[in-house]
């Protein structure tokens, strides 16, 4: 019997205190991280993927277990569609396709096929939402690096500001050129000069 992680989130809760080098404090911390970066793990009407709690266990106190299984989910969707071109080419349907990821690195997929030509329209609608989510991902990704990347820009504009001083203007634009003049191969822009008399 196969344990849909989607489905089915509650796990002992003697094991919420292991603590994984990547962070996560707890089986169902990490259960959360999976759901909501892999879509694959929302099963459809006649495919599912799953990872059984022992694999948990081991990939919340385990990085390399942990990097493993999210380098496998990531290629899931990829699986199932190999399988279904795979019995397409043969003549047959692929009416079924499950993959479970166990313990010891251990995947296990059960595949129901038919002998009758074609695909199956709801693996198809599934397939069709797994690459749009990984599109939306790319989106999503895209968008927070070009935040990250203009926060970082802002961070690191330094701003001077100098006061000058004189007996009239003539005297505090000449000391206003100078400065310009010095600093003008440190600063790439003057963003404004406001003058007081």
């Amino acid at each position: 019997m196969s344990m849909i992680i989607g489905n089915n989130m509650g796990i002992n809760s003697s094991f919420n205190n292991i603590r994984k080098a990547g962070g996560y404090k707890s089986v169902g911390e990490f259960s959360k991280y999976l759901i909501g970066k892999y879509s694959c793990l929302t099963p459809g009407k006649n495919v599912a993927v799953s990872v059984t709690p022992g694999m948990l266990r081991k990939a919340v106190s385990d990085e390399k277990t942990g990097k493993w299984l999210e380098r496998e989910l990531a290629k899931a969707p990829d699986y199932i569609k190999q399988a279904q071109q795979s019995a397409s080419a043969h003549g047959a349907r692929l009416t079924f396709a499950s993959i479970e990821f166990g313990e010891e690195y251990t995947t296990m997929c059960t595949c129901t096929v038919t002998d009758t030509p074609g695909k199956d329209e709801d693996i198809d609608k599934w397939l069709e939402k797994m690459e749009e989510s990984k599109e939306e991902q790319k989106a999503a990704k895209k968008k927070a690096d070009k935040k990250a990347a203009n926060k970082k820009l802002r961070e690191q504009r330094i701003e001077h500001a100098s006061t000058f001083k004189g007996p009239d203007l003539k005297s505090v634009t000449e000391s206003f050129m100078k400065e310009m003049a010095i600093s003008n191969s440190t600063r790439s822009m003057v963003s404004g000069f406001d003058m007081k008399a």
